[in-house]
Parts: C-alpha cells; structure tokens; sequence
C-alpha cells in the first residue's frame, strides 16, 4: 500500500474510503474479465465493502469499477 494512503487509512475515527480502479478494455473479452472478477467479489467478498460498482463507457474502451469501504 501507498505509505500517504497508509498514513492517511491509519487516523482513529469512522471513514469510508473509495477506491477506483479504471481499465483499458479494447475487447469485449478483456471486458469480461473485469466484469468477472467483480461478479467473484460479489460472490465470496460481500462483507468486505459497503459498495461496488462497475460502468462501461458507451463505446467499450473502458471499464471502470469503484469500491467503497466503512472502516472505524
């Protein structure tokens, strides 16, 4: 981890942090993947955020998927 994000997860006090992660998807197979790998989140993670989401530009070339935590 990043040790500015470490420093800054570490403060005492309820937070909710935001992680966003965009990937370049030429194809509809690299696409699926990432759309894969969130639907495996989903399946055997739910506890671990409070929420996940995952948007395709309208043209394909991108995917971008979000996930946020509460954390005391």
């Amino acid at each position: 981890m990043n040790p500015i994000v470490k420093e800054l997860t570490d403060i005492k006090g309820k937070k909710h942090i935001v992680t966003s992660i965009e990937y370049d998807t030429p194809t509809e197979a690299s696409q699926d993947v990432v759309f894969d790998t969130v639907r495996d989140i989903l399946a055997n993670d739910l506890e671990a955020f409070s929420k996940i989401t995952f948007d395709v530009e309208p043209d394909g070339s991108k995917v971008k998927v979000e996930v946020s935590e509460s954390r005391s």
